[in-house]
């Protein structure tokens, strides 16, 4: 499954972009001169690709859904820590309200 979201993950990023996994199940994107309405469109575009992809394991097949945090330099945050800690306290946000969905850091403030 994680092949699978990364595969879909590369489709999905422009050449400037970086993708990473960043954890166990989770990744992590960094788009440049993205704002945080263009980083809320490329999110939505990301999680529709991967929710209606069918990933197989174990030769079952399986849906997956995405949560995803957003947040922005430098208008949500101005270092790097602070940028990672407000999207993960976004990323928990979507899971917390009821998953398969993407969050701005500025809806959990």
């Amino acid at each position: 499954m994680l092949k699978g979201v990364a595969k879909i993950l590369k489709y999905e990023v422009r050449d400037v972009d970086i993708a990473a996994r960043y954890g166990g199940e989770e990744f992590a994107v960094i788009l440049p001169g993205t704002d945080s309405r263009g980083a809320k469109n490329f999110a939505e575009r990301l999680r529709k690709a991967i929710m209606t992809e069918v990933f197989l394991a174990d030769g079952k097949t399986l849906k997956v859904t995405a949560s995803i945090g957003i947040a922005t330099a430098p208008a949500d945050a101005r270092t790097k820590e602070n940028l990672l800690e407000r999207t993960d306290q976004a990323l928990y946000h979507a899971k917390h309200q009821g998953r398969n969905q993407s969050v701005n850091w500025g809806v959990v403030q």
